[in-house]
């Protein structure tokens, strides 16, 4: 009776497992995010008696996941992080007289509402659209509004090779407020900003 009801409770198991987690699998999904920034997230300026520089950084990675709701709907929330340099320099550019670098970090989270288009097996266009926090860090450096939010569309193809999904996307984000305001004559940030993206998810 005992190895029975062992038996039946092994079976009850298996097949919870296998429905069960398949289930979890199509409602959630993780991965990685990364792309190339297809405009210049600082803007900076030279004056004849000194100004700033900056280094162009193309590179954008980090982690994504996704809750997947019915009629091709769904919920992505992003951790993106991108590399920050710019130089003050005084004098002439091409001989200056001192400079002094500083290095900085954007970590972004966009938080966007998905429709997937429903028109094959494996590829599948999408629309997304929704907001992106932003905390912009300088070393030694006090910024006007080192978090800010903005607006964010996009939109893009999901390609599905079995339990993987492969995800590129143009999106394009726009924040109202520069990060550094009137602390700097010649570097602001950009308010538009327009991303090249690819996420790997399972």
């Amino acid at each position: 009776m005992v190895r029975k009801l062992l038996g039946a409770a092994t079976w009850v198991g298996l097949f919870l497992v296998g429905t069960v987690l398949p289930l979890h699998a199509q409602f959630l999904s993780f991965g990685v995010k990364g792309g190339i920034p297809l405009t210049d997230p600082l803007t900076t300026e030279q004056g004849s008696s000194g100004g700033i520089t900056h280094d162009v950084r193309r590179y954008v990675v980090g982690a994504t996941g996704e809750v997947h709701l019915p009629l091709g709907l769904s919920l992505e929330v992003d951790a993106l992080y991108r590399s920050l340099n710019y130089t003050v320099f005084t004098g002439n550019f091409s001989n200056a007289v001192s400079s002094i670098s500083n290095s900085g970090s954007d970590w972004q989270f966009p938080i966007l509402a998905k429709y997937q288009f429903r028109q094959g097996v494996i590829v599948h266009p999408f629309v997304d659209a929704g907001l992106t926090f932003r905390h912009v860090n300088f070393s030694n450096v006090p910024l006007a509004d080192p978090n800010t939010a903005g607006v964010t569309v996009g939109g893009g193809l999901t390609l599905r090779f079995f339990f993987l999904r492969l995800s590129p996307e143009i999106r394009y984000t726009h924040f109202p407020t520069d990060v550094f305001g009137s602390n700097f004559n010649f570097i602001h940030s950009d308010s538009n900003q327009v991303d090249f993206l690819v996420g790997l998810t399972f």
